[in-house]
Parts: structure tokens; C-alpha cells; sequence
């Protein structure tokens, strides 16, 4: 159980982190098709990681990347 929240609560830290380093390092510009990990492109990557490896707490991980991602948006980082 600890494994799973480590995972949702790491996930969403990484993500908020990157989306805002890359909207400083990418002025604004983390929008539309070249847009880095952000919406559902990266949640597939995050699933076929967990898929392949077998590990059920990447349904954490894709949680805490959601909820990460929706944070980004309403602060404008991407």
C-alpha cells in the first residue's frame, strides 16, 4: 500500500516539476504538438511502462500524473 501511494504522490510531484521547468526553459511554448509530457501521450507511456513490467502500481502513477497534469493546466504551464 505504501508502495502504491509512493508512487501517485511521486508521479504527481515529478509532474508538476517538469511542467513547470519546461514552461520557464521553453517560454510558453509546452502547448499544442510539441508539447512534453503532458496529456494523454504521456499517461500511455506511463501504462505501457506498467504493462510491461508487470507493476500494479503504475495505476497509481498514471493517478498521480492526472491529477499532476490538471494542476499544470489551471497554472498555465502548459
Amino acid at each position: 500500500m505504501f508502495e502504491m501511494i509512493f508512487y501517485g504522490v511521486g508521479f504527481f510531484v515529478i509532474t508538476i516539476i517538469f511542467q513547470w521547468l519546461l514552461h520557464k526553459v521553453r517560454k510558453n511554448h509546452n502547448q499544442g504538438d510539441s508539447a512534453i509530457w503532458v496529456g494523454t501521450g504521456a499517461v500511455i507511456v506511463i501504462s505501457i511502462f506498467g504493462i510491461v513490467t508487470s507493476n500494479v502500481n503504475y495505476f497509481a502513477a498514471v493517478l498521480g500524473f492526472i491529477l499532476g497534469d490538471e494542476v499544470g493546466k489551471r497554472a498555465g504551464w502548459q
